[in-house]
């Protein structure tokens, strides 16, 4: 074990460069497989750059291995390449014959993967990255009983115990960090469950209410991966893009104190004599100030982009006059919180199935509070 901190009540764990020796010989095996088997494969992984890291992780080098093997192919969103990989392993956990399994031979396909789903919406939910064997037990427990109801709670807590030994001997699925303490396996995988059960109805709310209390969890970072998640799985994201522009505005219109500024940053935008996009100037000027990659300006306008890397003296310029001013703590606090939210919003309409019109309108008014015809009939 390389680094694990545990803090009172297993609230806070610092689980960074964690990879125990199994995992380290796991992994070796799975790229010695990669290599000598599937020789394509790790060309398929560069093309798409948000898959890259799964190469590191254990079990999310395991659903590539079935979903290329199975397919052929690697899915581009590592939301479509979760879902592909749990289909498969759950298929072939329903078709395996232990006998130690008798409580999972009675569930179907769909209730094992909506046990998964139930169990990592219930810990998201409440900030449980971290849970006791006896509560991830009791989550699972309460999951059967909904589904066994002629048996008791005393039943279904036995019962839990051997699916957890299930979950666990099988797939790797839960992670026990120390004994009694377990967490999913990977991060992003408990995220992809909870914004599942956000767009399955998990969450005890109609589909617009649910999206309606997510874009209100939005000032917590920790939700920010969970809604470009659920953007990736609607059907339309329209609604759910146009809930999160309201709230940025909202937000952003609250900061007194930044209102001089993002005055001066829209008059900016579209009256210098630059031949970018606005949205792209004013990205541009708060990745600036904030120190940031020009990650979202860059994207946004392709001649930006190629501007910045051949060290453009108009736009070394424009970084020079704008980093001479000055801002206080509070002030930079709250544009990177604009910022970060902003940053949700692109990577959504990036993710998601988004109409035409709503996608323009959207990208033409990213870092403008101004307000637009489609995102009044939105929140009317």
């Amino acid at each position: 074990m390389l680094n694990v901190t545990i803090e009172s009540q297993f609230q806070k764990i610092s689980i960074d460069n964690y990879i125990n020796i199994d995992e380290q010989k796991q992994i070796g095996r799975q790229r010695i497989w990669f290599r000598t088997q599937q020789p394509q494969l790790p060309v398929k992984i560069q093309e798409h750059e948000s898959l890259k890291q799964i190469i590191s992780q254990p079990l999310l080098l395991t659903f590539l291995r079935v979903v290329f093997a199975e397919t052929g192919e690697i899915p581009p969103q590592r939301s479509q390449l979760y879902h592909a990989g749990l289909q498969i392993l759950l298929k072939r956990w329903h078709s395996s014959k232990d006998a130690k399994d008798e409580i999972l031979a009675s569930l179907s396909l769909k209730q094992k993967e909506d046990l998964l789903t139930y169990v990592a919406w219930m810990t998201f939910a409440q900030g449980e990255y971290f849970f006791k064997q006896q509560q991830l037990e009791q989550y699972i427990s309460d999951y059967l009983q909904k589904i066994f109801t002629n048996q008791n709670e005393t039943e279904t807590r036995e019962q839990a115990k051997q699916v957890l030994q299930s979950i666990q001997a099988h797939y790797g699925l839960f992670t026990e960090w120390t004994p009694g303490i377990y967490a999913f396996s990977v991060l992003s995988f408990h995220e992809y469950l909870a914004a599942k059960a956000i767009v399955e109805g998990y969450t005890a709310q109609g589909l617009e209410q649910a999206l309606k209390h997510l874009v209100e969890q939005l000032t917590e970072s920790r939700w920010h991966q969970i809604c470009t998640l659920v953007a990736s799985m609607l059907p339309n994201t329209d609604y759910l893009l146009l809930l999160l522009k309201h709230k940025i505005d909202t937000l952003i219109e609250s900061q007194a104190t930044l209102q001089p500024f993002l005055s001066w940053l829209e008059h900016q935008s579209m009256n210098i004599n630059f031949a970018y996009k606005p949205a792209a100037i004013r990205a541009f000027y708060i990745e600036c100030i904030l120190g940031r990659d020009f990650e979202i300006s860059g994207t946004l306008d392709s001649q930006l982009s190629r501007d910045l890397e051949a060290d453009s003296p108009k736009l070394n310029s424009a970084i020079n006059n704008i980093q001479r001013c000055r801002f206080s703590d509070r002030q930079k606090l709250a544009l990177q919180q604009y910022y970060e939210l902003s940053k949700v919003l692109f990577d959504s309409i990036d993710a998601g199935c988004v109409t035409c019109s709503v996608r323009d309108e959207l990208e033409q008014n990213l870092f403008s509070s101004e307000k637009n015809t489609l995102l009044l009939e939105a929140i009317a």
